[in-house]
């Protein structure tokens, strides 16, 4: 049975898109990068994603755009490395708290990218 956000239910057009994010986690301070984004999230390539359901901080940068976003995002799903399937191990994040001026360069960004 599919998950809440499988690949057959999502609704938003993910960007496949490069770029940093920092993270916090309990223990440590992480820096990745993105495979893709949404206006609802991201997927984020690790070799040691957060757990299911784990909620943290985090911060990124949109091209174009000095000041990054800060906001908080919760773990959706998850791609292990013992079990990558035909992707590649990482984590699927909602955003959790994006601002509304945040939300719309988000927005605009993607929307964007679709009208090219």
């Amino acid at each position: 049975m599919a998950g809440p956000l499988s690949i057959e239910r999502r609704t938003n057009r993910r960007l496949p898109i490069r770029v940093m994010v920092e993270y916090e986690t309990t223990d440590d301070f992480l820096i990745d990068y993105t495979a893709n984004m949404s206006i609802g999230g991201m997927f984020i390539p690790t070799k040691e994603p957060l757990e299911m359901g784990t909620r943290f901080r985090m911060r990124f940068r949109l091209p174009d755009r000095k000041k990054p976003i800060e906001t908080y995002a919760v773990v959706r799903w998850v791609v292990s490395v013992e079990n990558p399937g035909m992707m590649q191990p990482g984590m699927g994040v909602q955003f959790d708290e994006l601002g509304p001026k945040d939300f719309r360069d988000v927005q605009k960004l993607i929307t964007g990218w679709v009208a090219e």
